[in-house]
């Protein structure tokens, strides 16, 4: 090992004397650390606008289709009554009879399983056709009955559209009255 010298020798007062201040040396500016905090939640704040953003607009597809969804869950019910109101056996009854189709009084059935066939099949009777009204009009009802609905027609047009005789417009004057008003 090197020996050391044995006592340094203090300079002479020909230059600047330096001297360590304490607690300056070690200590740094807090600019720095400062504007790191400020980034740091300036991009926290972006972020936490941005997701909340995110969030109203799928808010408001979710309301969306959920409004859609009622919607079409209340047609599928109106067409389900439909149906079910046109399955009903008095409704295809009256269609049927409204085509021309007469129920058979005695039908046969067949066994799915078997394929043998239950009962004796026989045609259905044929309806009769029901007779078409035919209107014959007579000579005393119907010169009675065309004069006084043609007069009491034109007699309550004329009281609705507020002739002079009523009085003021749209007020009809009844009999008991006398056509004032009290």
């Amino acid at each position: 090992m090197a020996e050391r010298p044995a006592k340094r020798t203090p300079r002479t007062a020909t230059g600047p004397r330096l001297a360590v201040i304490e607690g300056f040396a070690g200590r740094r500016s807090a600019i720095p650390f400062a504007l790191l905090v400020l980034g740091v939640l300036t991009i926290g704040l972006v972020v936490l606008l941005m997701l909340n953003t995110a969030m109203d607009d799928n808010s408001v597809r979710i309301q969306q289709a959920q409004q859609k969804q009622a919607s079409l869950t209340d047609s599928e019910q109106e067409l389900a009554q439909q149906l079910a109101g046109l399955s009903a056996p008095s409704s295809l009854a009256s269609q049927a009879a409204a085509q021309g189709l007469v129920p058979n009084p005695q039908p046969a059935f067949l066994n799915p399983t078997t394929g043998a066939v239950l009962g004796t099949a026989s045609p259905a009777p044929t309806p009769s056709p029901t007779p078409t009204p035919t209107a014959t009009p007579t000579p005393t009802a119907s010169a009675g009955s065309s004069a006084t609905p043609t007069s009491t027609s034109s007699a309550s047009s004329s009281a609705t559209a507020g002739s002079p005789s009523t009085g003021t417009a749209g007020t009809s004057a009844s009999p008991s009255t006398g056509g004032s008003p009290r």
